[in-house]
């Protein structure tokens, strides 16, 4: 056995080009679909700019209740821009309601807060 040629034809099965190209296909078909999914997860839940939002509106409204008359005014708080609207409710003359909308850089609405607030004219 010393001096024996071990012969192996061990065949290697390759594949064709038609089954490469499919399979790329099915791996990008089955990417552009977890890609849709993860968008849409990540835009319908609460992220961190909303909820910073939220908590920039409360202080806001906050503020409005303590002012003796709240007038409708933008203002400028951290990155947002804030849209205070101020009417009078079901014609009384101490009940307003306050709406109170954020707007981040881009001008797309972020988050928004309505409330009925008592002040009295003393």
């Amino acid at each position: 056995m010393a001096g024996t040629k071990i012969n192996i034809k061990a065949e290697v099965k390759a594949s064709t080009i038609l089954e490469v190209v499919i399979a790329m296909v099915l791996i990008v078909v089955v990417f552009s679909i977890a890609m849709m999914i993860f968008a849409n997860v990540t835009s319908s839940s609460l992220s961190v700019k909303k909820i910073r939002a939220q908590a920039v509106l409360h202080e806001a409204l906050l503020d409005a209740e303590k002012s003796i008359s709240p007038t409708s005014q933008s203002l400028n708080v951290d990155d947002f821009r804030i849209e205070q609207e101020v009417k009078p409710y079901n014609q009384m003359s101490q009940l307003y309601d306050i709406h109170l909308t954020a707007y981040d850089g881009n001008q797309q609405k972020v988050t928004e807060l309505e409330k009925v607030i008592l002040i009295s004219h003393e």
